[in-house]
């Protein structure tokens, strides 16, 4: 049998546990035999209040007899876990959905959780649980359901996966940052103010321009940098650069018999050696701290060419890094001042209302994020306190058929929520192509963030409604169909699901106010 989370494999099994061990505490201390007795009463007093005389003794045995044998019934299908219906902890599993970094997932079961569940808390579950015969049908019924309807939709392009991983990816190495901090200031620094200077017009770097964009001289990789003589090809650092090896014919400027330790690179060679360059260092810095990101690049963008794949990752990086790459006052970005100062006059020369959208995008982000965690465990926690409240329900509803089917719908629609959420996950998906159709763009995207933080607040906005709403919507559905389950799940999931909520505004405040702090200073 398939479940849709981690948890929920440990929850199915506690959650039927606890059944088993509240029915044995009803049935020992007689309540599930109440039931019978009020069917007795109600059949004698009713009949008797109501009927004519001679009629009432036949019409009170029929009404008892149909009302005996359908609670009998329900008790056999729906009440008494059964041997015949066994819930093993072997026929669980859950297999994640593919993503970009991850195509073909394993799948988790309770002996090989894929998770801290099972192994450090929830211990202890059990092999095999006695369920009864209508629950089974109908979470086997529902299962089965669900994953035929996920099969059968379109497999999203899970851009998300690359969201998340481009804002791990960063320099966490001190000494890289401080050879990125070198080269910004002694090879770009200098390229940028000469291009300024002359203004060069030639084909040569329009076809540059019109290859890899109109602001390729904007950042230290530049190709224009790189390609066009004069700049690159023949600047090189003021010092030394550890791990370069002297070359007599390049480094004229030491005397060969007294070579120093080290030598100086021109600066295309400092950036583009496939060994040391430091290019090269800055795509292995963003597999170290975001694991796979590089290749994460060439699955999002399998079209563009590998040049411009690289300079996706590295712009990444750069853009993640700390925002002052030099002790002087040419800062990342061009600004003309540093630190927090450079900060505040980019949200002052974009206006408040940038600002607003802005702080409203990062607001919204941490908001989502926090939010989708929680669901699938919210949905989890959800159905063990279904399963394991459900004796009760079974036997206050006096056994009723009612019942049976009003929680087998409750059962369905909670465990349905599972293909809204992948429903959402594919608008979500389709809406980023549809508003990034140029891949390049949509790589750059979080190289310059503050270019594109509208698109992505609405983005945040339609899909955190998606996963929310469509819930919801869902269980109103149910209610017009006229299963009174719709109010009722939606009033008890809302306090579980308001702290993943609240955790996201909080979170997002924080930054908020250290952001404000920092614009005082």
């Amino acid at each position: 049998m398939t479940v849709d989370s981690y948890l929920e494999l440990f929850t199915t099994l506690f959650g039927w546990t606890f059944y088993g061990i509240l029915w044995d505490v009803m049935v020992g201390t007689g309540i599930v035999f109440l039931p019978f007795l009020g069917i007795l009463i109600d059949n004698w007093r009713e009949p008797a209040e109501g009927g004519e005389f001679g009629s009432v003794t036949g019409l009170s045995l029929r009404r008892m007899e149909l009302e005996l044998f359908i609670a009998l019934l329900v008790v056999v299908l729906a009440g008494q876990p059964a041997a015949l219906t066994p819930l093993n902890a072997t026929t669980l599993n859950y297999t994640p959905p593919p993503t970009l970094i991850a195509p073909t997932q394993p799948t988790a079961t309770v002996a090989a959780p894929q998770s801290t569940y099972g192994s450090t808390g929830f211990t202890g579950s059990p092999g095999t649980v006695n369920i009864p015969v209508w629950w089974y049908a109908v979470m086997s019924m529902t299962s089965g359901f669900n994953h035929a309807v996920v099969e059968g939709l379109p497999i999203s392009a899970d851009m998300r996966t690359y969201e998340q991983q481009a804002r791990l990816a960063t320099i966490a190495d001190p000494r890289l940052r401080q050879e990125v901090s070198d080269f910004f200031s002694q090879c770009y620094v200098p390229a940028r103010s000469k291009y300024q200077a002359e203004r060069p017009t030639t084909a040569a770097i329009n076809t540059l321009l019109t290859t890899y964009g109109p602001d390729d001289p904007d950042w230290m990789g530049s190709h224009v940098y790189r390609n066009t003589p004069g700049y690159y090809d023949s600047l090189r650092p003021t010092g030394q650069i550890s791990g370069w090896a002297y070359n007599a014919a390049r480094d004229t400027e030491y005397d060969p018999t007294t070579p120093p330790v080290w030598g100086k690179p021109f600066c295309k060679q400092w950036w583009e050696d496939a060994a040391i360059g430091l290019r090269e260092k800055l795509i292995t810095e963003a597999d170290a701290t975001s694991t796979g990101f590089s290749g994460l690049v060439v699955a999002v963008a399998p079209a563009l060419a590998s040049e411009q794949q690289n300079d996706a990752v590295v712009k990444t990086v750069l853009s993640n890094a700390p925002p002052a790459w030099s002790n002087n006052d040419l800062t990342a970005h061009n600004g003309s001042s540093s630190g927090v100062i450079n900060a505040a006059g980019n949200i002052l020369k974009g206006g408040l209302a940038t600002a607003g959208v802005i702080t409203a995008s990062a607001l919204f982000s941490v908001t989502m994020t926090a939010v989708l965690q929680a669901l699938p465990m919210v949905q989890a926690v959800m159905l063990l306190g279904i399963y394991a409240l459900l004796p009760m329900v079974v036997v206050l509803s006096r056994y009723s058929i009612a019942m049976m089917v009003v929680g087998a719908m409750a059962i369905f629609t909670i465990k349905f929520w599972s293909v809204l959420w992948y429903l959402a996950m594919w608008v979500d998906q389709n809406l980023i192509l549809s508003m990034y159709p140029d891949v390049n763009v949509f790589l750059q995207m979080f190289a310059n963030p503050g270019e594109h933080d509208a698109k992505r607040m609405l983005l945040n906005m339609i899909t955190t409604s998606l996963y929310l709403g469509l819930p919801l919507l869902w269980s109103g559905m149910m209610a017009w169909a006229g299963v009174q389950v719709g109010r009722s799940i939606n009033n008890a999931t809302a306090p579980l699901a308001r702290p993943g909520e609240d955790a996201g505004r909080q979170g997002g405040a924080i930054g908020k106010a250290a952001v404000s702090r920092g614009l005082r200073r």
